[in-house]
């Protein structure tokens, strides 16, 4: 190729560039193909290439945008044309996104509120992780997240009795916190909570009581959804621990229904 062929190749794929940008300004994401979202997105991280090849390929093995952004990076950079910098680049933006979530938890709201967001943040963060973590966010009086007061306290088996309880009490002494929030994960992808879960959670918020800070939520979070211990609407009732595990996964009623039955026998 020569020079003036190289120049008009390159015109060619500014243009190109320029084409997809304004499409996206006038017409929305909703205006771009999956790929084309991709390779937006790539324009931005790999300059005076044509991305589009990448950007397929991304898709292709990784589903869809979601799929991208939680693969790894040694991984991203399998993909033909996706460097260290570009695969750098996608992972920053997950984190942003954790990020815009964790800045939402900063806004005072009322509680149904507040757990949406809580569900959304935790979800941004370990959704995708392939084991076990639990995350614990701080909050004020007010309900806003304390300066570094979300932070990840265990990686493995999330178990009663596997936990430390007193970890995560000494954890929110040490932040200031008036309320606390946990989540975790299940990495098989169904957020159904089990009897360690149950027995987990009011281990905790017994311990919470005495030094007067309140366990407002207690979030499970699956791969494409997740539990709530407070909308599920007995987050405060003492779970009997003679109900076995497998009675809580076989019966098809709500649990909050199961719990109201067992208060009512």
């Amino acid at each position: 190729m020569n020079r003036a062929e190289k120049y008009d190749y390159a015109h060619l794929r500014e243009g190109h560039r320029e084409r997809l940008r304004f499409k996206y300004k006038t017409g929305g994401i909703s205006s771009l193909a999956d790929y084309e979202q991709v390779e937006l997105l790539l324009t931005f991280l790999i300059p005076r290439v044509d991305v589009k090849p990448a950007a397929k390929a991304l898709i292709q093995k990784f589903k869809n945008v979601r799929g991208i952004l939680d693969a790894p990076r040694d991984e991203l950079q399998k993909i033909k044309g996706v460097g260290e910098s570009a695969a750098i680049g996608l992972s920053l933006l997950k984190d942003l996104i954790s990020i815009y979530h964790a800045n939402e938890l900063e806004t005072p709201s009322d509680e149904i509120g507040t757990i949406a967001k809580l569900i959304k943040y935790f979800k941004s963060k370990i959704a995708s992780e392939p084991f076990e973590v639990l995350e614990m966010v701080c909050f004020d009086a007010k309900l806003r997240i304390i300066p570094n007061g979300s932070l990840r306290l265990f990686e493995g088996s999330v178990t009663s009795a596997n936990v430390d309880a007193r970890k995560i009490i000494e954890t929110a002494i040490k932040r200031g916190a008036a309320s606390i929030a946990i989540a975790h994960n299940h990495p098989s992808g169904d957020p159904t909570p089990s009897f360690e879960d149950i027995r987990l959670t009011r281990r905790l918020s017994d311990a919470c009581r005495p030094i007067h800070i309140s366990l407002i939520e207690h979030i499970i979070v699956g791969k494409k959804a997740c539990f709530s211990f407070r909308r599920d609407g007995h987050f405060d009732c003492l779970y009997d621990e003679s109900l076995l595990e497998g009675r809580i996964r076989t019966t098809g009623k709500p649990y909050a229904e199961r719990a109201s039955e067992r208060a009512a026998q």
